[in-house]
């Protein structure tokens, strides 16, 4: 029983490699690094700190696209342009949501749970699924962690 576990875990990792997402990590102030996948391709990664003491990591990707993790201290400070009348949040893995398309057709979400925000802007049609699934991964570890 014990082999064929090991066997499905080598299946599934060297599947992992030949998909569409790469490892990343995160790590804000005093805390230990998170692990995440998030979709290949992309041009660079920027952390900073932003004036309210908001950690930030953002992936940026060609044609304009971008995923960002935060560590929320101020959990006012707005990430998205998120028109609250027109938008309602769902919920999924004890977090909330917020999913939409802009006016240049685009796809854009944010999620939030506890000090946490993740989301991503300008993802072109038929590739959003990829950006889910990286923001569904770090809620899921951080839900996890809490």
């Amino acid at each position: 029983m014990k082999i064929l576990l090991l066997l499905g875990l080598c299946f599934c990792s060297s599947c992992f490699l030949l998909s569409d997402f790469s490892r990343s990590s995160y790590a804000y102030t005093g805390s230990e690094s998170y692990s995440l996948v998030v979709p290949r391709g992309y041009n660079s990664v920027e952390t900073a700190i932003d004036s309210s003491g908001n950690e930030l990591q953002v992936y940026s990707y060609p044609g304009g696209a971008t995923l960002y993790f935060i560590r929320a201290r101020d959990t006012a400070a707005a990430y998205q342009p998120i028109n609250y009348g027109e938008n309602i949040s769902r919920k999924l893995y004890h977090t909330i949501f917020y999913k939409g398309i802009d006016s240049s057709g685009r796809y854009w979400r944010e999620t939030r749970f506890g000090g946490f925000k993740a989301g991503y802007r300008t993802v072109a049609w038929g590739r959003d699924w990829k950006f889910d699934s990286a923001i569904n991964y770090f809620s899921l570890l951080m839900v996890r962690d809490q």
